[in-house]
Formats: structure tokens, C-alpha cells, sequence
């Protein structure tokens, strides 16, 4: 059966830097000239030092499993939305067949025959009715997958935005001089933003969702209409 779970695309130490989590940048007197912090500086901060470093790029790992596992979910969506579009033409082919068999049974005549088409076609037509439900609750998946897909994307810079500001931060407390060089301020206007990103594409994610759900109730309903007939239903 398929399932409309909810993923958890706000996850752990993700949510938080979602939400606003880590700290703000400090001022400089002295003049920016970049906004980004160089290994080579990194690699003279002492090592008791870099836990919060290290702390952000395990979240960045994360980050980027997270990513590729939604790529990998979204593939299998496609792959299965085309195995139910072959389903459908499997079923309305069956129903044209049921269409003609009873044209035939009435040029006939007899009761029975007419009968016997009509109860085929009347299941024939159910088993269309399940298998475009089904087409649509795939292409409803895949739409969720795709921006579950943008979701991770956006998670995945908000992270990177948190360990280019940690970075910096870890540097300015060690008092090394260079993090005078270093715009603060846009590192932290650049983790704001794909903070807010991160949140519109959550918001998405959670209406797509809805909508898989409901596609996914008409087409259990209509599927168990079509075991009603002795139809096959989802393999």
C-alpha cells in the first residue's frame, strides 16, 4: 500500500539552525574585505578550540545525506508513477475489450451473454476508475518528493551558511586579526536568508503532503471498490 507519511524535513540540529539557532556576528572597526574565512586560518586556531566547528560540519554531512537520499526517493517516485501510467493503459485497454464484447452480446440477443458483458464492463470500469486514482496519487508523490528535494537543497545551505559563520566566529574569539577582514555582517545576512528559504520550502513540502493524502484516500476507496469486483488492485 502506498503511504503519505510525513518525512521529517526539519530535523534535528537542522531545525534549530531553521528556527534561528547559533550565534550573531560581532562588529569590526577595520576594513571588509571578504566574507569568507580561509582554511589556512582555520588550520592555526588550536584544536580545543573547534569543537562548534566541528559540530557544524557534522550538520553539513547530515545536510548532504539527507539531500541525496531525497534524490534517491525522488527517482523511485518517477519510476513508480510510470509503472501505474502503464497500469491505466493495461485497464482502459481491458475496459475497450468489455466495451466491445458487449456491443457483441447485444447483436446477439440473448439475455445471459448481455448480461455477462455488462457485469465485465461494469468491473472494467472500476478497475480504470482505481487505476487513475492510483496515476494521480503517483503524480502527487512525486510532486512531494520534488520539493522535499528543494527542502534538503535549502537545509543544506542552511547549514553551509552556519559552519561560514561559525568559522568566522571560532576565529574572532582566538583573536586571531584577520577575522577583522571578514564581513560579519553579511555572513549573518546570508544565513538569515537561507534560513527564511529553508522555511518557505518546509511550508511546501507540508502542502504537498496534504494533498498526497487526500489523492491517496480516493484511490484506496476506489481500490477497494475493485477488490469488491475481484479485481487485482496494487500488486
Amino acid at each position: 500500500m502506498i503511504q503519505a507519511s510525513r518525512p521529517r524535513v526539519l530535523g534535528g540540529v537542522l531545525a534549530a539552525l531553521l528556527l534561528g539557532g547559533g550565534c550573531s556576528s560581532s562588529h569590526s572597526h577595520k576594513k571588509v574585505e571578504t566574507a569568507k574565512v580561509e582554511d589556512s586560518w582555520m588550520a592555526r586556531v588550536p584544536s580545543d578550540q573547534m569543537d562548534d566547528v566541528r559540530q557544524a560540519q557534522l550538520v553539513v554531512s547530515t545536510a548532504e545525506e539527507h539531500q541525496k537520499r531525497a534524490q534517491v526517493s525522488l527517482e523511485d517516485g518517477k519510476r513508480d508513477l510510470q509503472v501505474a501510467q502503464e497500469r491505466q493503459k493495461a485497464a482502459e485497454a481491458r475496459q475497450q475489450a468489455s466495451v466491445d464484447a458487449l456491443s457483441a452480446a447485444q447483436e446477439t440477443g440473448r439475455a445471459d451473454d448481455i448480461d455477462l458483458a455488462q457485469n465485465d464492463l461494469a468491473q472494467a470500469n472500476t478497475e480504470v476508475a482505481a487505476a487513475k486514482a492510483e496515476t494521480a496519487l503517483r503524480e502527487k508523490t512525486v510532486t512531494t518528493r520534488e520539493s522535499i528535494e528543494k527542502a534538503r537543497e535549502s537545509e543544506l545551505k542552511v547549514a553551509e551558511a552556519e559552519l561560514a559563520q561559525t568559522r568566522f566566529l571560532t576565529l574572532q574569539r582566538t583573536g586571531d586579526v584577520r577575522a577583522q577582514e571578514v564581513d560579519g555582517d553579511e555572513l549573518a545576512r546570508n544565513l538569515e536568508e537561507a534560513r527564511a528559504k529553508a522555511r518557505s520550502d518546509a511550508e511546501q513540502v507540508d502542502a504537498n503532503i496534504n494533498e498526497q493524502q487526500q489523492a491517496q484516500a480516493t484511490w484506496e476507496k476506489l481500490d477497494a471498490q475493485t477488490q469488491a469486483y475481484g479485481g487485482s488492485g496494487e500488486p
